[in-house]
């Protein structure tokens, strides 16, 4: 019998509503009118997700006493993951100012194939399968033809430099889940996804005090700056970088990570209706990113016969 998974199909589905929004966003206050500094703006995301994600152990019984116990116990390793979270804002609040915002997200969004190539080296509970494989092949030529229907060259410089920065995005992106697989497996994804949003929140606002960021006006928090802060802070990086922990536990870096595919489609609905970015091309490798996270998610459970309280596969 044929089953999909409804807990990692809802919970995914929250992920990626919410991961299809920073690069638009980012497009729209850092790269497009210059309102915040990439910096500034991303120490901002992570930091109203820290504040989301506090409060809300706060009112958890044992969930401080738990995120001490994670701080002290793996400070290293956390300052390690945040690490990636930090490459993650460069390429992404970066990369905005040279490319569309849609090609950003396709970018970030490809780091499933990093994920997928060196997921099974370092672990043993990961293999590469014909399903995942062909998959990862139909999600990754729609990508290709994605980021080629998406693509908007000013000039040479800014093409290599917007791509570098993009793929840049992925690669902190892919970085962060094999982390979080390899030392967090078993520990609250709610108390990790806290401290690690809280020490990349630290460095970013100590890289931008160092190299001089001048803080955005009064003029620059308006009714819909404030709203895509929000959306960014509480709902991409609070909620949904903690369902992506718990999809990691649960199913591994490589199912969690290949929902990613299915971002720049959603994306690329979002930067349509708000940045004028369309592309029959874009539409078209979008559906091929989702028929190939169908492939790899969808799994096939055998039917099951159940016969004087005896259950016969």
């Amino acid at each position: 019998m044929n089953k999909i998974d409804m807990n990692f199909v809802s919970k995914s589905s929250i992920i990626v509503l919410f991961w299809s929004t920073p690069p638009i966003i980012s497009k729209l206050w850092v790269g497009t009118t210059g309102a915040f500094p990439g910096f500034y703006f991303g120490f901002l995301r992570y930091f109203l997700g820290f504040i989301a994600l506090f409060f809300l152990l706060l009112f958890q019984q044992g969930k401080l006493t738990s995120l001490k116990q994670i701080l002290w116990k793996n400070p290293k390793l956390i300052l390690f993951s945040a690490s990636w979270l930090v490459l993650l804002i460069i390429g992404q609040n970066f990369s905005v100012y040279y490319i569309l915002g849609s090609s950003s997200s396709v970018l970030l969004n490809f780091n499933p194939c990093i994920i997928y190539l060196f997921a099974p080296i370092l672990f043993d509970d990961e293999n590469y399968s014909p399903n995942k494989t062909i998959g990862f092949i139909i999600s990754s030529i729609g990508i290709m033809i994605v980021f080629l229907g998406s693509i908007e060259i000013t000039t040479l410089s800014d093409f290599i430099i917007g791509n570098f920065l993009g793929f840049l995005s992925g690669v902190g992106w892919a970085g962060y889940s094999l982390t979080l697989k390899r030392f967090f497996q078993d520990t609250g994804s709610e108390e990790v996804t806290t401290l690690n949003l809280l020490f990349a929140a630290g460095r970013l606002f100590g890289i931008s005090f160092v190299i001089g960021d001048q803080l955005p006006s009064l003029e620059s928090y308006t009714l819909e700056s404030i709203w895509g802060l929000l959306i960014i802070g509480f709902g991409a990086a609070a909620i949904a970088f903690t369902l992506y922990l718990q999809l990691v536990q649960k199913y591994g870096p490589i199912k969690a990570g290949n929902i990613q595919f299915l971002i720049p489609l959603v994306s690329l609905l979002i930067a349509w209706i708000f940045l004028n970015e369309f592309s029959i091309f874009t539409l078209i490798g979008g559906i091929l990113c989702a028929v190939g996270v169908a492939l790899v998610n969808y799994k096939v459970i055998p039917d099951k016969i159940i016969l004087n309280d005896q259950t016969i596969v």
